[in-house]
Formats: structure tokens, C-alpha cells, sequence
């Protein structure tokens, strides 16, 4: 990426004269010249509806850089670089900063894209995942902002729905900094419905594991019309498996976690007799490889060997023929 051209000043948002201007002139002190650091600029889709989240952009025309507002904000590794102005609705982003934001989010992959660029963290300390923000709202994470303090954070659908166990998350160093949020994070009523009774089935389902609370606790969500709910979310779980056992920055927490999702599970008994047997068969495959290795090493060797004798009888064939030669 290009280094950050030279300041330039430019006009203070909503005060557009050329009066306003010299504010922001460059200051030559005797021992050098004190440089203001470049902001992102506000802009507007013209196309977009007004009252989107999505229509509000920031821009640096110096780097040819642009992101969403959202995007700055809840991304885990920025923060504004002056406090917020109540009676200013402009964020106030150095250009310097995005940039490193940007450059830590291309080691970061997306929960739910699997694409990098993945700014936005779950806010509970524990929580590996990472979202694009845009990703974040369409696996139902859930956007938390408090503007007096300006903290702007995420909790992931899992998270969410346990909002006490997320008070020591990640969001501490975005306090001081006052944002603002533009677009309208409330949850539906039928969603915060659905939060609250997982919660209550799962502190329940933890304070009994006997059979007797199980077969009522799935009659119930089926009644509530949330076992299908239930059941993409454990298949969603199953899913991402193969792709954290794949990834070279799995941890060892992960490894334990998913270990111990199918070892301690009985639905999964009758998989792992498969499973030996799968293990059998190659074992057996792999023997078979390996005698047929050895063979064509032995045919190998031997062809070797009758090569060097041939070469021996050559040789001395053409001794004898030169000596009978002589002999003339």
C-alpha cells in the first residue's frame, strides 16, 4: 500500500467557508514542522437511502481508501483518534490507523464468509471468531453500542444470547472515545424471544442431564416451534469442524473442544464403529501397498544385478577379443 502523501489541509466538516480553513494550517515551530494527521472524510451514497447503515462512508483520497462506518467502528483493533463532538456528526479516523487496521485484518478470516479482512471480533475474551461486520448481522451476531462511552462491540449469536459472561471482553479499549452509531442495531421482538428461551432451556438442561429433563426439553422446543433452530445449530457446529481442524491457527482449546464433542457423544457410537472399520480397511490397503512395494523393489534389485552381470560379460567378451588380437 502507498505511504501516506504529505498533509495537506483540508476544510473541517460542516463548515464549509474558506474562513474555516487556516484552523488547520501547518504550524512551523523553531524546531521543525508539526504535521496534523490525515483524517478519513465523510461521505454519502447518493443512491442509498438515507436512514441505511450501509449508505455512510469514510475516504481518504490520498491513499484511495474507503469503509463503511459501521466497519470503522466496531473493528476490534480501532479506535477514533479525538473524543467525539456531540454537536458534530463526522467520526474522526486518522488515516494511519485504518491502514493498520486493514493490514491486521488480512491475517484475520470471516466466521461467516470464510474471506479475509476480518476486523470485527466477538467481545468476549475467549471468543476466536472474527466477522466482516456486514457478515456479522447475517449470522445473526449482535451489534452492543453505548455512545456516552463510546464502546461499540460485538457478541456472536452463541455469545449473545449469555450477555453476563461478555462483561470482561475486548470492548475496555474502546472506552474515551466517543462514536456514533448510524444505523438501528435493535433486535427483533421475535428474535429476543427466541434468545431468552434457549437461555432458560440451556441453564435448565445444565442443572439436569438425567433422560427425564431431556425428552421434555426437546418436546418443548419442538412445541415452541425451535427445534429445527436447534438442530441447524448443531449442524452448524458439525460444519465448521472439518475447517478449524484444517486451520494451522487452531489452538489447543479448539482441539479439546471438538474432541471432546465427539468422543463424549453417544450419537456418534455407531459412526466410530464405521469408523474402525474404515481404519481396517486402509491398514490392510496400506499392507497391500507395501507388498507390492517390496516385490517390485526385489524385481528391481534382481534386474540390477543381471545388468551388472551382463556389463561383466561385456567386458570381458571385449578383454579376450583384444587379446586374441594381439596374439596375431
Amino acid at each position: 500500500m502507498a505511504q501516506a502523501s504529505p498533509f495537506r489541509p483540508k476544510r473541517v466538516d460542516g463548515a464549509g467557508s474558506p474562513e474555516a480553513q487556516p484552523a488547520q494550517e501547518l504550524l512551523i515551530l523553531p524546531t521543525g514542522v508539526f504535521q496534523v494527521a490525515e483524517k478519513m472524510e465523510k461521505r454519502t451514497c447518493a443512491l442509498c437511502p438515507k436512514d441505511v447503515e450501509y449508505n455512510v462512508l469514510y475516504f481518504a483520497q490520498s491513499e484511495n481508501i474507503a469503509a463503511h462506518e459501521n466497519c470503522l467502528l466496531y473493528s476490534s483493533g480501532l479506535v477514533e483518534s479525538e473524543d467525539h463532538d456531540p454537536l458534530n456528526p463526522d467520526r474522526s479516523f486518522d488515516v494511519e490507523s485504518v491502514k493498520k487496521e486493514i493490514q491486521r485484518g488480512r491475517k484475520l478470516k470471516c466466521k461467516f464468509c470464510h474471506k479475509r479482512g476480518a476486523t470485527v471480533g466477538c467481545d468476549l475474551k475467549n471468543c476466536n471468531k472474527n466477522y466482516h461486520f456486514f457478515c456479522a448481522k447475517k449470522d445473526d451476531a449482535v451489534p452492543q453500542s453505548d455512545g456516552v462511552r463510546g464502546i461499540y462491540k460485538l457478541l456472536c449469536q452463541q455469545h449473545a444470547q449469555f450477555p453476563n459472561s461478555a462483561q470482561s471482553g475486548k470492548s475496555e479499549k474502546k472506552r474515551g472515545r466517543k462514536k456514533h452509531l448510524s444505523g438501528n442495531h435493535i433486535q427483533s421482538p421475535e428474535t429476543m424471544k427466541c434468545n431468552t428461551f434457549v437461555s432458560q432451556v440451556k441453564e435448565e438442561h445444565g442443572r439436569h442431564t438425567d433422560a427425564t429433563v431431556k425428552v421434555p426439553f426437546l418436546k418443548k422446543c419442538k412445541e415452541a416451534g425451535l427445534l429445527n433452530y436447534l438442530l441447524e445449530e448443531i449442524l452448524d457446529k458439525v460444519h465448521s469442524i472439518p475447517e478449524k481442524l484444517m486451520d494451522e491457527t487452531t489452538s489447543e482449546s479448539d482441539y479439546e473442544e471438538i474432541g471432546s464433542a465427539l468422543f463424549d457423544c453417544r450419537l456418534f457410537e455407531d459412526i466410530f464403529v464405521n469408523f474402525q472399520a474404515a481404519i481396517e480397511k486402509k491398514i490392510h490397503a496400506s499392507q497391500q501397498r507395501r507388498q507390492q512395494l517390496k516385490e517390485e523393489i526385489e524385481l528391481l534389485q534382481d534386474l540390477k544385478q543381471t545388468l551388472c552381470s551382463f556389463q561383466e560379460n561385456r567386458d570381458l567378451m571385449s578383454s579376450s577379443t583384444s587379446v586374441s588380437s594381439l596374439s596375431y
